[in-house]
């Protein structure tokens, strides 16, 4: 470890140059003081010749270096919309540190209003950033709308972010991770105003300074700042009808002055739901055809509420210290009906009806102290945090299969599971001359897992495990140390950054009931790279990092977990992490249209493995290290406007893979296609309607072991402000045409399985949202738990 650092610092000195000439400073807007990005600031020399330029980052802030030629000239800021600003300077009296305030254009012309688009996309380092301002998804949306507008981004039948048909995003707001998690994290970011966020950062190959797990990638919503004082906020209440009847209520409250920011927000949800399963496995045993058709319905019925509140303190210009704290109850009443018919050679053979009913409560408290520190000059900033969070489920309840004849058997009993998550980090910055900038960090996180099952069952006959195995005691602990050192630099048109993380892996899993006991560490190295280019037009970027994937934690206990008559699911204490070699290229020409290249290769890739037991007749299904493969993929996204009050933005996202397992009863070699298409369009008119259709068509695709049928939906919204836009009503349906469903089909050896999963997807709604106050607000910062959580 000594050695490598000793070389990284070897590479890294010769970028540090402290003793040469720099102007530095600050460009603001006169009005608000909020910092304007990506302000061109340039210096001529005595006859008008310009000898350097240089742009604002996201705080505004900027540094030149003069040649050492220099002797006096004129320093100027520009920006679309304002009016520039000039000073003459001389190399015998450089200010320290300029204040620089920008005063907007009271004319401005069309065409200037159009060129100021240009800026709304840059890349920059590991991020594409997209100005909401400048590139208009803000305007009359709400933040999760305005974030489904980016390229890449759109939004499921639940209304949740996804980026390239992935979920598993990390969602983070100015920087840091967000304490909020699921429902409580998305209507929190539909509580803002498309107006109240000031641009969109997307980290497709996050860099070593971000967390070395996962392939989706990194959104951080990055929200203006005020200086305007006193209260403000919002309330909102929202009813939803599809099956079944649901609503939700919420509010955000905000204080902010010159010392303080105080904020708060809440949730609550009551609904009943439904989800209709179909599974049919055709197995073909010695020239005969047995089939297992299965029918379920899932109808949970839950309430959810949600309680966050955090308070920052600005302890003088340099330093800020904050807390935040987070409460979250549900409690879910779970009913399932079902049947599976037993078929051979077409002839029915068997027919067994489940019934199940559980309670599931779930609790979590989470809270973090954050502090920060940023010299006078902003070129040094250190971020310190501490972040816990404690998590208990249970689930009590009983499940009954009834069979043709007339024997039945009930299995009754509770599961409890708890994490205790902690972890201490801190981040450097140092910013040095020439643009160059310097990163370094560490963090160490605990992770304990309590679990514990006990079943009974009235007839163990027709039980095809143990009673024994029916008790489950299973401990985890994970210790997890990193650290990175990362460095970048911008160099006229180019800009450049790599990295190294290190991180340090411990972990104990203990089986209480046969006292057996899985320990496991490893330490791995996580390089990144990216360098782009840039000119009026045109924008190039390419970036690499190693990437991981770890196991769940419940997927180490070697526990057995009984789901109907024909499905046995296990645990897997053999399950060791799985790697990424991924990449990206992505051009922007004129910050409109935005081509992507990307993929990542792996080894020993999550696979889950269901495993036909021919004597006993039925399955075993469990998480292995089976595969080997890649995934490439091309997307493309161009917005347009017909009208002023009419835009549109249609992407595709288009993917190949290829991957091979070789596990024994599970063994396939195979390449899949597929390809996604969304459109968005949105009409504003004239007293402050705004009306708005997304289209998205998931076309027929193949994969290594099978292939997904085509889905397809249209969702539609009406929106009316009101009370000088103080009141939004709002009305629509999503998934109108009921076609998003999941439906995929596997065959491998001698099993074909199809699987048909639909869920409560066309939901007409309606909500209102008052806005009161001064409507802008300051975050407070968030904690950073999210790696850890989302194995949970």
């Amino acid at each position: 470890m000594t050695k490598l650092l000793l070389i990284l610092a070897t590479l890294l000195l010769p970028l540090i140059n402290v003793a040469q000439t720099t102007i530095k400073g600050t460009v603001k807007d006169q009005d608000n003081a909020t910092a304007i990005s990506f302000a061109s600031v340039s210096i001529t020399d005595k006859n008008q010749n310009k000898i350097v330029t240089a742009t604002t980052d996201q705080t505004g802030h900027f540094s030149i270096q003069l040649p050492t030629s220099f002797i006096s000239g004129n320093l100027s800021v520009s920006y679309m919309g304002y009016t520039k600003y000039n000073k003459e300077i001389t190399a015998s009296n450089l200010p320290e540190m300029l204040n620089i305030t920008l005063v907007k254009e009271q004319n401005q012309l069309n065409e200037v209003v159009v060129d100021a688009r240009k800026n709304a996309i840059t890349i920059k380092g590991d991020k594409t950033i997209i100005d909401v301002d400048t590139s208009g998804i803000g305007n009359g949306n709400n933040g999760l709308e305005t974030v489904a507008r980016v390229a890449g981004m759109r939004l499921d039948k639940d209304q949740n972010l996804v980026y390239r048909g992935n979920k598993d995003i990390q969602i983070m707001i100015n920087g840091r991770k967000s304490l909020l998690s699921g429902d409580a994290l998305r209507e929190y970011i539909r509580s803002l105003k498309g107006s109240d966020i000031k641009s969109v950062e997307i980290i497709a190959q996050p860099s070593s300074r971000y967390e070395a797990a996962g392939t989706a990638g990194i959104v951080n919503i990055v929200l203006k700042k005020s200086s305007v004082t006193g209260l403000s906020g919002n309330i909102s209440t929202a009813a939803y009808k599809g099956d079944y009847f649901k609503s939700r209520q919420g509010g955000r409250l905000f204080y902010n002055d010159s010392l303080w920011t105080i904020t708060t927000n809440g949730s609550y949800y009551n609904g009943k739901s439904v989800n209709y399963r179909h599974i049919k496995q055709n197995i073909a045993i010695d020239g005969n055809e047995k089939i297992i058709d299965q029918y379920n319905t899932w109808l949970p019925v839950t309430t959810s509420s949600s309680l966050n509140f955090a308070v920052e303190r600005k302890i003088n210009k340099n330093q800020i210290v904050s807390t935040e704290w987070q409460y979250y109850n549900e409690k879910s009443d779970e009913t399932t009906q079902g049947y599976t018919n037993e078929y051979l050679d077409n002839n029915l053979k068997n027919t067994v009806n489940l019934s199940q009913f559980f309670k599931v409560p779930e609790k979590r408290v989470s809270g973090n102290v954050f502090y920060n520190y940023t010299s006078d000059s902003l070129t040094t900033k250190l971020d310190v945090q501490a972040n816990f969070l404690q998590f208990s489920k249970k689930k009590n309840g009983a499940q009954t299969n009834d069979y043709a004849n007339g024997s039945f058997m009930e299995l009754a009993g509770e599961n409890k599971t708890s994490y205790t998550i902690a972890n201490l980090q801190a981040d450097f910055r140092q910013k040095f001359e020439k643009n160059i900038n310097f990163e370094a960090g560490a963090k160490y996180s605990y992770v304990k897992m309590d679990y514990y099952n006990r079943y009974k069952t009235n007839n163990t006959e027709l039980l095809f495990i143990p009673d024994s195995l029916l008790v489950n005691d299973f401990n985890y602990d994970e210790k997890l140390a990193s650290g990175y050192v990362q460095a970048s630099g911008e160099f006229g048109r180019w800009n450049i950054q790599a990295g190294m993380r290190m991180e340090y892996y411990n972990f104990a899993a203990t089986s209480q009931i046969n006292f057996k006991v899985n320990k496991g560490e490893y330490s791995n190295l996580f390089p990144s790279l990216s360098f782009g280019y840039k000119n009026e037009n045109n924008q190039y970027q390419f970036s690499y990092s190693k990437r991981i994937g770890r196991p769940n934690y419940l997927s180490l206990n070697p526990y057995y977990e009984y789901i109907d008559a024909y499905t046995l699911n296990i645990g897997n204490p053999a399950l060791q992490p799985q790697y990424y070699d991924s990449f990206e290229l992505s051009y922007i020409y004129k910050s409109k249209l935005n081509l992507n290249l990307y993929g990542y290769l792996y080894k020993d890739g999550f696979i889950q493995v269901i495993d036909y037991q021919r004597e006993q007749n039925y399955n075993v299904t469990y998480d292995a290290n089976a595969a080997k493969g890649n995934r490439f993929g091309f997307s493309a996204s161009m917005p347009y406007e017909p009208a002023k009050w009419w835009t549109m933005q249609l992407s595709l996202d288009t993917y190949f893979t290829g991957e091979k397992s070789a596990i024994e009863n599970f063994s396939y070699d195979g390449t899949g296609f597929g390809y996604d298409l969304n459109f968005y369009q949105s009409a504003d008119l004239k007293n402050n309607w705004k009306f708005t259709m997304n289209c998205f068509y998931n076309g027929l695709s193949t994969t290594p072991s099978g292939f997904t049928q085509a889905t397809y939906d249209i969702s539609l919204t009406a929106k009316k402000s009101l009370l000088n836009k103080k009141l939004v009503a709002e009305a629509g349906c999503t998934n109108l045409l009921k076609k998003s469903l999941y439906n995929e089909t596997t065959r491998i050896n001698n099993v074909s399985t199809d699987w048909t999963n639909r869920w409560e997807t066309r939901n007409y709604y309606v909500q209102l949202t008052y806005y009161f106050g001064s409507g802008k607000n300051k975050e407070v910062k968030a904690t950073s738990l999210k790696d850890e959580t989302k194995r949970m």
